[in-house]
């Protein structure tokens, strides 16, 4: 945050030919020497530093007046005591407005538009920021003051403690929350590609990266499903047999279930969660058709004739169900599985390459999965490889 103290420096020369910079004391009572002119400056200190604004000279070429150097001071202490108050006020020195990091926040996502989660995600990253840069040692007042080493702090504290109830995020999250707001300040500050603190180029490595792939094993698969008792058992079996993500399933309702062509179909809706409607937007391009399998059909209709509920699986309340992640730990624990390695997305991993392996397409499997592009399923193909030339004998022979 800026200070805000502002001084006054003088510009003077010395005998030697040399300049130096002498502090201006002033009395706001008297009048005298206000008349007279010199190279003057306004002094604050900013985000650690010292800045320094020289007064210009006058249309007529003369030097600035102590008087209005003063008035300058005044009114620039004005402005850093407004910054402080959360208000957008105009630079009088700069003569421009300079968004300070929660005003250039806030206008960037009062006009962000956008499919699927694209708005929750900038929102939920840009208020990490917004928050973390609050509390940050070296604190950015403006927009235009934040630099590459301030992004790649936010990143590093992301990895640390950046997720849910202060754990951990993956380096790919991190690196995309930095992203996110480097875009808002290229936006709000008009810059170029490529003139943004960070480029995609920084984190090359990382946004390159294939995923990695973590499956279950059957033994792993049938000690888990072994705990689940009642709905929750029909729960994770649609997570391992269509590879849903965990929200389709927490907003899953009966009328999303076509039991003519024996498919759940994943739309965007309003959703009746309790006593409120709430939109349910699936993640972009992911609208489709999931096919059921004849085991996970029946046990549904049996589910739909005692449900009281539009949700499929509701809580106790009535409610859309978004502890998922939380339920899937404690089956594992239970079973006593790694805990570590239980999570709704791993389901999608294990379908996905379950299904390669008994002869689905890769575009059935992205399909099926909801992904936008080849692209994002050729991860699964990949992990498949190495366990195809051990399974075939080929990693083995040939050495003799």
């Amino acid at each position: 945050m800026a200070n805000r103290k502002v001084g006054i420096i003088e510009k003077l020369k010395r005998e030697d030919g040399t300049w130096t910079n002498v502090p201006v004391h002033f009395s706001k009572s008297r009048t005298s020497g206000k008349g007279r002119r010199g190279k003057f400056l306004l002094v604050w200190r900013e985000g650690g530093q010292r800045i320094y604004h020289p007064l210009p000279n006058y249309k007529d070429g003369n030097l600035p007046l102590l008087g209005d150097a003063i008035i300058a001071k005044e009114q620039k202490e004005q402005y850093l005591a407004s910054l402080a108050a959360g208000l957008k006020v105009e630079d009088p020195v700069d003569s421009k407005t300079r968004l300070t990091v929660g005003a250039g926040i806030d206008e960037f996502l009062g006009n962000l538009m956008g499919h699927g989660n694209t708005v929750a995600l900038y929102t939920y990253s840009l208020h990490q920021f917004r928050d973390w840069n609050t509390k940050h040692k070296n604190k950015k007042t403006f927009l235009d003051q934040i630099d590459r080493p301030h992004m790649l702090a936010f990143k590093k504290w992301c990895q640390e403690q950046g997720g849910k109830d202060g754990k951990p995020n993956g380096e790919l999250t991190a690196v995309w929350k930095c992203m996110r707001m480097n875009k808002c300040i290229k936006t709000m500050l008009n810059l170029p590609a490529g003139k943004g603190p960070v480029t995609k180029g920084d984190f090359s490595e990382v946004l390159n990266r294939r995923p990695v792939v973590v499956t279950y094993t059957k033994e792993e698969r049938d000690s888990f499903l072994a705990r689940c008792k009642g709905i929750a058992f029909l729960l994770w079996s649609l997570f391992l047999k269509c590879g849903f993500r965990y929200k389709e399933l927490s907003f899953l309702e009966w009328v999303d279930i076509d039991w003519l062509t024996h498919v759940i179909r994943i739309r965007r809706k309003f959703v009746k969660d309790g006593d409120r409607m709430v939109e349910f937007r699936p993640k972009k391009d992911s609208i489709r058709d999931v096919a059921l399998p004849d085991d996970l059909y029946l046990l549904l209709k049996k589910f739909r004739n005692d449900s009281m509920c539009n949700l499929v699986f509701p809580t106790r309340s009535g409610r859309a169900n978004t502890k998922l992640c939380d339920a899937c730990q404690r089956i594992a624990y239970q079973a006593g599985l790694d805990t570590r390695k239980f999570k709704p997305k791993n389901f999608r991993s294990t379908y996905a390459t379950n299904r390669l392996r008994n002869g689905y397409t890769l575009a059935e499997v992205r399909d099926q999965l909801g992904h936008r592009n080849m692209g994002s399923v050729e991860h699964y193909a990949d992990a498949l490889k190495a366990e195809e030339l051990v399974k075939s004998g080929r990693a083995t022979a040939g050495w003799d």
